[in-house]
């Protein structure tokens, strides 16, 4: 009857605080809102202002939304200046629950504490994303209770310690192959509050976008400068190919009066002045020359820093990668080390559990109307946001009542 009740439920899921909603409107594309609702159960939009949906399906939170807007016609603008109307049908209106409220796991699992709901999710799932049952928090011979807080603060710390090596190994291989971003693919069942992992993520993703707009920067400075030193050289090329010409027609023409000088013809101080024209010209030619051989070799000193500014950071993304590497190895093996400490013996699997001496007892809390109910659960019971799961580990038989959240 449970399961049933449950089944219907999850069918039409009423929605509360702290669940996350997306509303578009078809041929809108600015309409596109994702807002949490608010502890009165109210979101905010804008045009329609502050809407109560808490407690409705996400089909009536559809409807409501339909039904307030206060016109059916939009006016909407293309890129090139040119107005239209978009006429606006109920059914144009699309709103759905993008996030919903997360589950409690409490009791004998390794990592109780808060995770996040997917639909259909079921009691496995959720004791699987919490580390599976823990025979440790469950053995009454647990003469120290400080020891088990010491192991299960150093499993959460090697915990954090391998999700931000692998975090940062991501973000390496998304720069060592010039991406501008990379995909979160970290381990599910990892004890780390999923608030924290976001935070490590977003944290690698600005420093991977400021490292790659910093090496895209210094790149392009220099490619500018090999650049301009192009544009100079052509230039001087150029200017040297006249000057060439200049002073081969100054020589010729030296030649001549040289010739006629010896006829008698012309004067000496002709045959002077040409000779200080050739001198002139071919000084400038050599100077141009001069100017064109330094910028040419300026513009290969630019290449060898462009060659050597990209295999630096190669090099080091590359160094980095393999100490990372060996040091999520490394956190791998303590993590593992820390878990097998806190459940010796350790059962991950419901099924696996048969036959044993602890059998688990799941209760679920959960908010009806306004009043929080207690229901027995196994398994294969399926869940709802906000919803607490009570594990208890218990040898053979225990006739009675679950503990309570909280209770020893």
């Amino acid at each position: 009857m449970f399961t049933l009740v449950c089944n219907a439920a999850a069918t039409e899921y009423k929605l509360a605080p702290g669940d996350v909603v997306e509303i578009t409107i078809a041929g809108l594309p600015e309409w596109h809102y994702r807002v949490a609702i608010q502890f009165d159960g109210t979101i905010s939009l804008p045009t329609l202002g502050t809407l109560e949906i808490a407690g409705l399906t996400a089909a009536e939170m559809r409807n409501q939304i339909a039904a307030v807007l206060p016109t059916r016609l939009f006016r909407e603008q293309t890129p090139e200046g040119r107005e239209y109307t978009v006429v606006v049908l109920p059914t144009d209106v699309a709103a759905t629950v993008v996030e919903y409220r997360p589950i409690y796991v409490d009791g004998d699992v390794l990592t109780p504490g808060q995770y996040a709901f997917r639909p259909l999710m079921t009691v496995r799932q959720a004791v699987a994303l919490s580390g599976g049952y823990s025979t440790m928090r469950a053995s009454p011979t647990m003469s120290n209770p400080d020891q088990m807080v010491d192991m299960r603060e150093d499993y959460n710390l090697h915990g954090l310690e391998y999700a931000r090596d692998t975090v940062h190994l991501l973000r390496l291989q998304a720069e060592l192959n010039d991406a501008d971003t990379f995909e979160e693919k970290t381990p599910a069942d990892l004890p780390v509050p999923a608030a924290t992992l976001a935070n490590l993520v977003r944290s690698e993703r600005e420093s991977l976008k400021f490292a790659q707009q910093n090496h895209n920067q210094e790149i392009t400075s220099i490619r500018a400068a090999m650049k301009q030193a192009d544009e100079q050289i052509a230039v001087l090329a150029q200017q040297a190919k006249q000057e060439d010409s200049g002073a081969q027609a100054d020589a010729e023409e030296l030649e001549k009066l040289i010739k006629a000088f010896e006829a008698g013809s012309v004067p000496s101080t002709r045959v002077s002045e040409a000779r200080r024209a050739m001198l002139l010209s071919s000084t400038r030619q050599l100077q141009t020359t001069v100017n064109m051989m330094e910028i040419q070799r300026g513009r290969g000193d630019l290449a060898r820093s462009l060659d050597r500014t990209i295999n630096l950071r190669r090099i080091e993304l590359l160094k980095d990668f393999r100490e990372t590497s060996e040091r999520l190895a490394e956190s791998q093996l303590r993590l593992r080390s820390a878990g097998e400490k806190l459940q010796p013996g350790r059962t991950t699997l419901p099924d696996q559990m048969l036959g044993t001496a602890a059998q688990p007892q799941i209760a679920i809390m959960r908010k009806v109307e306004q009043d929080w109910r207690r229901f027995p659960a196994d398994v294969h019971t399926e869940l709802l946001p906000g919803d607490v799961i009570e594990v208890l580990l218990r040898s053979g038989p225990m006739p009675g009542s679950m503990a309570a959240i909280g209770e020893k």
